[in-house]
């Protein structure tokens, strides 16, 4: 099990495959690289160097003194000079999808391209307070965050906080969950989409049409503000496309790669 530690925490790694251009995997909020590593891994490992990690204080990964989105994107920056990954294709999905764009936007020289995976650059008033309430929620429990309130969902379909009873990580893991949370609540006041036309390596968008998480939403709002950016939901597709659509994610990200001459197929 490598671990690398950035100064600020033990990151915990994984890596399989070869050749000159790397494809890093960003998780979602409050997981880890686990399923990827068991489910998807060694698909991508036969076409990329990939490596897959854990963000500070969740899964493998050690806990840390703080907790921020820029901190989460400097590990990353740091592991990757670790492994001598010079540039790579960073996908993110979800809330790996936020850490993605803060990462292209801090650290543009090591990004060949970014794959954004059911994430968005900004949350409306709905979506920061259910993001909040999860926080909260895994912070102090159900009843003690919300005192038996509903929360209103923020779109159509939206699986809210208030549904949601299940703690979502251990609780040695809590500060670094509850840290992503507020960020994310945080993108209604701080939101990235002012930043992201700064990106200027090719970008592919990825939205899915029955995301009761995200919705598909936050994918349009990136698409039309990142120039070099190409779009596509899937409309039968629930949220992280990349392993709910396999197939079509995986055909849509090699011609993606071969259009703008980073991967060629065959």
């Amino acid at each position: 099990m490598p671990k690398f530690n950035t100064g600020g925490a033990e990151i915990h790694y994984e890596e399989r495959g070869a050749g000159p251009l790397a494809y890093v995997y960003c998780h979602g909020l409050g997981g880890s690289g686990e399923r990827f590593e068991r489910d998807d891994m060694d698909w991508y490992a036969r076409h990329f160097r990939t490596i897959s990690w854990d963000n500070r204080g969740l899964g493998r990964s050690g806990q840390a003194n703080r907790y921020s989105l820029p901190d989460y994107a400097s590990d990353l920056a740091k592991l990757l000079d670790e492994l001598n990954v010079d540039q790579a294709i960073i996908f993110g999905v979800s809330w790996g999808g936020v850490v993605a764009q803060r990462f292209g936007l801090d650290y543009p020289d090591k990004c060949a391209a970014l794959v954004l995976d059911s994430t968005s650059s900004e949350v409306n008033v709905a979506a920061s307070e259910n993001w909040y309430a999860r926080g909260e929620i895994a912070r102090v429990g159900m009843e003690a965050a919300l005192g038996g309130k509903s929360i209103a969902p923020a779109f159509e379909g939206h699986s809210t906080a208030s549904e949601n009873s299940q703690r979502p990580v251990p609780d040695v893991q809590v500060p670094s969950y509850v840290a992503q949370c507020r960020a994310t609540a945080g993108m209604r006041e701080h939101p990235l989409t002012g930043e992201i036309g700064r990106l200027a390596m090719p970008v592919l968008v990825i939205g899915a049409g029955k995301d009761t998480v995200a919705g598909a939403g936050g994918s349009v709002i990136l698409s039309r503000n990142i120039r070099n950016s190409k779009l596509q939901i899937f409309q039968e597709a629930g949220h992280g496309a990349y392993a709910s659509a396999r197939a079509d994610f995986r055909e849509c990200l090699l011609d993606f790669l071969d259009e703008n001459s980073i991967y060629k197929q065959g």
